[in-house]
């Protein structure tokens, strides 16, 4: 359905790069008019150029670091100033670390923690009572949050949080007519494996997707109304084997692949 036309917005989080921006260009495409937001403007308005070349939407940029919670509530009451109907949120932005857990900073694993959960569950606070009936929010998790994730700890242990949070919401939306979906892709190449060292993974180098690809299935998944959409059936075949590996061998199996020396 083509929306376009209308005063129906999408907003989007992390939307400069990776996912974040292929999710930028399916929206477009499918008709939605755009929030963006991320922290890097020069990426955010090519990317607003690049879209408003080929798609006739409407299209918002905003620079937004989820570092900070003085940032998010000024970008929350500014889209309370101009009242657009926010029909899909797509909660995307994420942060992660790769290294021996008692070796990382503690500063760079707790931002890990501010953004992927505490300004995550705070936009969700904040812009819920702000979308009408039939809306739709995709949290963006990973597959990475079903197992536990030696030298990725934080980041792993972030994700499953996201996952539990994402079902146990839908359950209670579902009376707000509001639905909600959680995106768990596998390794995808994006921004995000180079600011996270994630390079270093032997998991990064196989079953790799493309964010345009996991965009079309996120996409697929959420007008069908999918609960989690899980990229690929490589990914969809480790997590079932995964389901019946004891935790205790879970972990081992995770840490062998993630290649720390």
């Amino acid at each position: 359905m083509k929306r376009g036309n209308t005063m129906e917005y999408a907003l989007i989080t992390g939307a400069s790069s990776g996912i974040g921006a292929a999710l930028s260009l399916k929206l477009a495409k499918e008709g939605y008019n755009l929030i963006l937001t991320g922290r890097d403007t020069a990426r955010l308005d090519r990317l607003r150029i690049i879209i408003e070349e080929v798609y006739e939407v409407n299209i918002l940029t905003y620079k937004v670091d989820l570092l900070y919670e003085d940032e998010i509530e000024a970008f929350v009451n500014k889209l309370k100033i101009i009242n657009l109907s926010i029909t899909l949120f797509v909660n995307n932005a994420g942060l992660g670390t790769f290294g021996k857990f008692d070796e990382m900073s503690a500063e760079d694993d707790l931002n890990v923690i501010d953004v992927n959960i505490l300004a995550s569950t705070l936009l969700l606070k904040r812009l819920i009572p702000l979308m009408p009936p039939n809306s739709k929010i995709l949290q963006v998790a990973s597959t990475a949050g079903f197992v536990p994730g030696p030298y990725m700890a934080v980041y792993y242990a972030s994700k499953a949080y996201v996952i539990s949070l994402s079902l146990a919401l839908g359950e209670e939306l579902r009376y707000n007519k509001i639905q909600v979906s959680v995106l768990c892709p596998g390794t995808t190449k994006t921004n995000f494996q180079k600011r996270s060292d994630i390079k270093k993974s032997s998991l990064a180098n196989i079953f790799v997707m493309s964010p345009t690809k996991v965009a079309t299935i996120a996409y697929n998944g959420l007008i069908n109304n999918k609960k989690i959409i899980i990229t690929g059936t490589c990914n969809k075949h480790i997590m079932n084997i995964m389901r019946i590996i004891p935790c205790s061998y879970k972990a081992k199996l995770v840490a062998k692949t993630q290649n720390y020396k």
